[in-house]
Order: structure tokens, then C-alpha cells, then sequence
């Protein structure tokens, strides 16, 4: 059970969640063309976009390069209290009052499988769906639309930082990693169905990759 499993996934989940909105535009308020911009370093941190977060590791042997080392050094309660002032303060409502009066029509929020399908044993912490939901509402108060997109799963689905854990991709050589993505995109199916007229796509995966892998993975 791979991708095409959590595609299924998706689908079946938003039309169990969802009640149909009758649209007369394709994509949202946008018409027909989405000209949108990511909320990059959110939910996901990104040493290159929030280098702030990770100015006290900066030296030739940095040791924390992604949020799982990040959580992994402050421990749960630091790293709680850190991400909650980041998530406060990083997106406005005026910040999305912004991005409207630029002509933009959607905003992508990147966030891991962690806020959904937190395993105790992994240093991530929680509480980003109380910000979530605040910034679906700026965007909808704004004219705007949104995309949930699930930015990082279990295992890491390309070994990159905006995984949420930088090294090896491992995502696919367990069932419980699927298990917990699918678990990941049930909650994002959730939350877009409380805002029908806002959040009009879900991004099932972002970025996996397949280099060096098996085909038969």
C-alpha cells in the first residue's frame, strides 16, 4: 500500500466529510488560474526560511537541521513553548490582508504528519491546530482560498529538512508509516470540510522521491 493508496484515501474521506458547494469558478474565487504563495516555515520549520529558530546551533558541526533535531535538543516542553510564540507571530491576518490586495487568490499551509498522527516516542510536539484553523478563517475573511498540504510523513518521504526530518527516506518500508500518513490525511480531510468555501484542495504528499529506491518500494 503506497501512494496511490493515500490518494484513495483522500478522495473517499473528503466526500465522507464533506458537503457538496456548488461553485461557479473552478479553482475557489480565482477563476480559472490560482495565483497563490506558501506559507513556508509555519508549521514546518525550515532552517533556511526561520534561521532565527536555529541561530544558537549555527557552527561547522550544526547538529540541528530539521524540526525533528530541533525538538529532539530543546525537548518537548521548550520546544512547545518556542513553537507556539513562532506559529503566534510568523503568519498575520494582516500578512493574508496583504497577500489579497497583491491580486493573489490562494494560500498553500504546509504542515507534517505530526499535528495529526503524533506518535509519543518521536520528539515532535502539538498544538498547531487551533493556528491552523485561525489562518483558514483570515484567508476566508479575505477573499482568498486555501490549500492544506500534507508537507512531511513518517519516515520521511524524501530525506529532505521539509520533511521534518532530514537523511534517509524510509517512508515506504513501513505499513505503519502509511498507516499513520493515511491517519495524517484523514485529519487535513477534517478540517477542509468545516471550511467548504475555503479550503478548495488538499495536497495529498509533497515532494516524494524515489531516487535510489527500488521500484517494487
Amino acid at each position: 500500500m503506497k501512494i496511490l493508496d493515500i490518494v484513495g484515501t483522500v478522495l473517499l474521506v473528503s466526500f465522507a466529510y464533506s458537503t457538496p458547494v456548488t461553485r461557479t469558478k473552478r479553482f475557489g474565487k480565482g477563476g480559472d488560474v490560482i495565483r497563490g504563495v506558501n506559507l513556508g516555515g509555519l508549521f514546518v520549520l525550515e532552517p533556511w526560511i526561520t534561521p532565527s529558530l536555529f541561530e544558537q546551533w549555527n557552527g561547522s558541526n550544526r547538529k540541528v537541521v530539521d524540526e525533528w533535531t530541533f525538538c529532539s535538543e530543546l525537548g518537548k516542553y521548550e520546544c512547545t513553548r518556542r513553537l507556539q510564540q513562532h506559529w503566534s507571530t510568523w503568519v498575520t491576518e494582516s500578512d493574508i490582508k496583504t497577500l489579497a490586495s497583491l491580486g493573489l487568490n490562494h494560500v498553500r499551509i504546509p504542515i507534517g504528519h505530526w499535528a495529526f498522527a503524533p506518535d509519543p516516542a518521536e520528539p515532535y510536539v502539538q498544538g498547531q491546530l487551533p493556528y491552523l484553523e485561525k489562518i483558514i478563517r483570515w484567508i476566508g475573511k479575505h477573499g482568498l482560498n486555501a490549500v492544506i498540504d500534507l508537507h512531511g510523513v513518517p519516515g520521511s518521504q524524501n530525506g529532505f529538512d521539509n520533511s521534518g526530518r532530514f537523511g534517509g527516506i524510509e517512508w515506504q518500508t513501513s505499513q505503519q508509516n502509511i498507516d499513520r500518513s493515511i491517519q495524517a490525511v484523514e485529519g487535513i480531510a477534517r478540517v477542509a470540510a468545516n471550511y467548504p468555501t475555503i479550503v478548495d484542495a488538499v495536497q495529498v504528499l509533497n515532494e516524494p522521491a524515489n531516487w535510489g529506491l527500488s521500484v517494487d518500494q
